[in-house]
Formats: C-alpha cells, structure tokens, sequence
C-alpha cells in the first residue's frame, strides 16, 4: 500500500477505498498485508479523470 501511495501519490485511504468498492484489484497476503499488481495499478489509474489530465496535460476535452 504504501508503495502504491509512493508511486501515485494517492492517500492510501482512497486507495483502500476503490479496493473495498472493487476498482481496483487487489489480493490479501495475509490480514494485513495487500497486493496489487503493476497492470491493475495502471488500469485502475487509466480509468481515473484527473490522472488522464495529469498525464496529457495539453489534451483539451469539449
């Protein structure tokens, strides 16, 4: 988790959020321990608005 929050620089919270509500597909080693793959982390990122504006920042949308 906290490498996703690293990585992205999204709360962990909200992160454990869209896990509970299922975008975002993670998988429990263990009772505390979570895992998420780089490709659902990237899709998960893909399908988020503000991500895709950070990403193309000259991208106008009408």
């Amino acid at each position: 988790m906290l490498e996703v929050e690293a990585l992205t620089g999204i709360p962990a919270k909200i992160i454990r959020a869209n896990v509970r509500n299922g975008l975002l597909k993670a998988c429990m080693a263990d009772r505390s321990t979570m895992h998420i793959r780089r490709v659902d982390l990237d899709e998960w990122l893909a399908s988020l608005p503000a991500w895709q504006a950070r990403e193309n920042p000259t991208r106008v949308r009408l």
